[in-house]
């Protein structure tokens, strides 16, 4: 072992020599590498956790190996020939009803299926040993299989009938669990599931119904299923279809996670540069303890390289041990996640030991120890052997030298390169780290400032008050660094309260004040008459809004296919899949032009679309160009005639593309109608017009709000522990600062104490500058922090920022008492150090 302890490098050697006792005056260090690594480590592996699970079980999720989903028709007989060719076929019906059970009424999805389903995986179920005996027609009513919750609802038992429609049907089954239902989406009511032949019995299919067909594949060869949907594309290019294969199981799930995992690595890397400030303030605290050691190798001959190069691998060695730790962690956690909460995840997580993730955790713990580390470990090289018989402190000015600041650049250029290589979002992650070194840059410049200023200011009469104003601009003053590390830390808490603040008020006041009570689908052009005059026979009936509504998918942008079509992230959505559209004479309530105008009455030229501006913008279309929608199989080219402005948080009656009445001249539709009615009249009228038109669905606001409350208060819960983070991150960072000032603030107050100063005025001379501290880097990180959040909530999350003045100012006063009780308790050792042991060697 000596042998080979020889042939390290001299500075390596002392290294592990000064480590044999451990890594003593490196706690916060170790701590804020584990922290930000742990997060990041983290965050990653049960990202991949995730996409592992979709890609491996794409097949059972899909339900097939490709499926192709069609709006308001079904495949043609050229189709289905072609498509089959390649496997076997199963036809997936999707549709919104209402059921009933003596006075009961609830919103149910109804999946109708065919005897090839699943083609993949298996359904569970209780009560039927099979989906065909569940399904199957007996006597006159055919069988179902639901949602335990619809059950529970309505107060159901197996056995019992159940109203959908205009049939009556058995409930045979519960449903344990169903192979394919996150490639469903996003879903307001309890499943159903029954026979296509059941489906029909219902009468919800009739020309115009807002239903959804997906044909699902089973290849002969699942290797071949790129092969296959690109076949199925290329041979019907205007069949208005969207094609997707087993690894694009559930694309809104693979976004979310994206988008949460960028938002939350994006947290964690920042609690990691945070951090970063402490690393370096506990380096300088190290340097600072080990300054008699560094006297006496430079008093038998190590040179400043020598002693340099020795402490740089002293602190990467027990960086390398924190990094570890939190490598160990954050791969451990995903683990620990699916073992106890992995049924809150809606995709199976397929837990790993995921190497590029840890790969990126650990280079950002490295490469933010040596950024952080390398300019207090260069005041090593301020250190001579006078030191060995100087009992006061060091106080350090001088720059790094030019190889150290080299190295420095060095590694702040691979930690960008990092940042780019990590994150695919590149102009995010620019604005990111522009931000966050425009805060370092500011608050290093707002410490400087407030020195020159008590420097500047008037000295006044109270000896106590003037030796703390003293103390902010004294030689090797720590209110720069303080100022610094909690600046930092507090930014980032105030801009994840501030998120937290905002979603929270975006839940509470998602319902507005006049919004309507329930959304009506599927009224039947030919009943529509007959419904309304059913409506208008409540009195306390206070609004009806009516309007036609079709589905389409746009297929080309001004010539250019929709797939090809590089769209802004806040508007992509409107080109993967089927949109509701209408058509209308007259401009909607409230809708504003802001630019083209409207189509005359009677209007009979080339057909017209009105946009949002919002949408229009994003896919790259202005007044005047061609978009092309497909609607029922059949290709429609419109014009661009106006932009429009919507509130949808209105929840009126409005749709992205509102097209000329002569568009849509004779295409078979339905209807959207909304009804407006006070609370309390809500149960009663639904009942009434569930009976007599049973094939109209009702969407109550209320209900569908609460459905996407729950999903933004995961989001919530997510914000929450980043913000946990942060807090923790920021303590240990204003530990690390105020450590670094102990031997210089326990020098300062031995000598007081000589004088005759009273602990009680020290106390009081140290709170004075903590509270300065405290309050100049609590008004930063409410501007710096509310600018962040601002920006988060206006172009990533889309909704308005919530600021409260209270909450401002309740930061600040948090702040201010959090850095005096720290602040307190580290001087507490200085407060207590006997004038005698400090001052003998003087």
């Amino acid at each position: 072992m000596k042998l080979r302890l020889s042939k390290l490098p001299l500075s390596l050697r002392l290294a592990l020599r000064d480590l044999r006792s451990g890594f003593g005056g490196l706690g916060i260090l170790l701590a804020c590498i584990i922290l930000g690594v742990t997060a990041i480590a983290a965050v990653g592996s049960l990202s991949e956790a995730v996409r592992n699970g979709l890609e491996e079980e794409g097949q059972p999720l899909l339900g097939g190996d490709v499926e192709i989903t069609l709006a308001q028709r079904q495949i043609t007989p050229a189709e289905r020939q072609f498509t089959a060719r390649w496997g076997t076929l199963s036809a997936i019906v999707s549709a919104r009803a209402m059921a009933s059970a003596g006075e009961h009424f609830a919103l149910i999805e109804i999946k109708a299926i065919d005897r090839n389903y699943p083609l993949y995986g298996s359904v569970g179920l209780a009560g039927a040993p099979s989906l065909d005996t569940a399904l199957a027609l007996h006597g006159s009513r055919y069988g179902i299989a639901v949602d335990p919750l619809l059950m529970d609802r309505l107060g159901l038992s197996l056995g019992d009938p159940l109203r959908i429609g205009e049939a009556i049907f058995e409930l045979r089954a519960s449903i344990t669990s169903e192979p394919d239902r996150i490639a469903d989406g996003f879903v307001l009511g309890p499943r159903v599931l029954m026979s296509h032949e059941a489906l029909a019995a219902t009468g919800l299919v009739k020309p115009g119904s807002l239903l959804s067909w997906r044909y699902r594949l089973k290849l002969r060869d699942p290797s071949a299923y790129q092969t296959a949907a690109d076949a199925i594309t290329r041979a019907f290019p205007d069949a208005g279809w969207r094609v997707r294969t087993r690894n694009e199981a559930a694309p809104g799930v693979s976004r979310y996670i994206e988008r949460l995992t960028f938002f939350l690595t994006l947290v964690g890397i920042t609690s990691l540069i945070v951090g970063g400030v402490g690393i370096a303030n506990s380096v300088a605290a190290f340097i600072g303890r080990r300054r008699r050691q560094i006297a006496i190798l430079r008093l038998v001959g190590s040179d400043a390289a020598l002693v340099f190069a020795a402490y740089l691998w002293e602190v990467m060695l027990a960086a390398s041990a924190a990094i570890l730790i939190g490598l160990i962690i954050g791969a451990l956690l995903p683990f620990a996640i699916r073992e106890f909460f992995g049924s809150l995840f809606p995709v199976p997580l397929r837990t790993g030991i995921y190497i590029r993730p840890l790969a990126i955790a650990a280079l950002f713990g490295f490469l933010t120890t040596l950024i952080f580390s390398i300019w207090p470990i260069a005041r090593t090289r301020e250190i001579g052997p006078l030191d060995l018989i100087r009992s006061a402190p060091a106080r350090h000015r001088r720059l790094p030298a030019l190889r150290d600041l080299v190295t420095l650049a060095l590694a702040a250029a691979c930690l960008l390169g990092l940042f780019f290589l990590a994150f695919g979002e590149y102009w995010m992650t620019l604005f990111y780290i522009l931000g966050l070194a425009g805060s370092l840059l500011l608050l290093l410049l707002l410490g400087r400032m407030l020195t020159i200023l008590a420097r500047l200011a008037p000295k006044p009469p109270n000896a106590g008050l003037r030796f703390a104003i003293a103390n902010l601009y004294r030689p090797g003053t720590p209110l720069p660094s303080v100022v610094l590390s909690l600046g930092l830390g507090l930014t980032l808490f105030v801009t994840l309260s501030l998120l937290d603040r905002s979603l929270r008020s975006e839940l509470q006041t998602a319902l507005p004040a006049h919004a309507p009570s329930y959304f009506f689908l599927d009224v039947a052009s030919g009943e529509e008459e007959g419904f309304l005059a059913a409506v208008r026979e409540e009195k306390t009936i206070e609004a009806v809004v009516t309007a036609p509504m079709l589905r389409g998918r746009i297929t080309k942008v001004k010539g250019t296919p929709a797939a090809e079509v590089k769209a802004a992230p806040e508007g992509a959505w409107a080109l993967r899949g089927d949109r509701g559209l209408t058509y209308a004479e007259n401009l909607p309530e409230g809708s504003q032009l802001v630019s083209g105008g409207w189509w005359p009455k009677d209007y009979a030229g080339p057909p017209l679309v009105s946009f949002t501006e919002d949408v229009a913008k994003a896919i790259g279309l202005g007044i005047g160009d061609q978009v092309s929608v497909n609607v029922l199989g059949r290709e429609l080219n419109a014009t661009v005639a106006s932009l429009r402005l919507v509130d949808w948080r209105s929840l009126g009656m409005n749709f992205v593309m509102v097209f000329s009445p002569n568009a849509l001249a004779g295409a078979p539709h339905s209807n959207l109608v909304t009804v407006s009615l006070p609370p309390e009249r809500e149960a009663a009228f639904l009942s009434r017009i569930a009976r007599s038109f049973p094939t109209v669905t009702a969407v109550r606001v209320r209900d569908a709000l609460d459905a996407v409350s729950n999903l933004l208060g995961k989001l919530i819960l997510a914000v929450r522990a980043a913000s946990g983070v942060a807090i923790a991150t920021g303590l240990l960072v204003l530990s690390g600062a105020l450590a670094t000032s102990l031997s210089a603030r326990t020098y300062d107050a031995v000598v007081l104490k000589t004088f005759g100063a009273t602990r009680p005025q020290l106390i009081a001379i140290y709170a004075v500058e903590f509270l300065v501290s405290g309050l100049a880097a609590s008004l930063f990180a409410i501007v710096a922090g509310s600018l962040a959040a601002w920006a988060l909530t206006r172009y990533v999350l889309e909704i308005p920022l919530d600021f409260s003045a209270a909450a401002a100012l309740l930061t600040a006063g948090l702040s201010m008492a959090l850095t005096l009780l720290i602040g307190l308790i580290g001087s507490w050792r200085a407060l207590g150090a006997r004038p005698a042991v400090h001052l003998r060697r003087e």
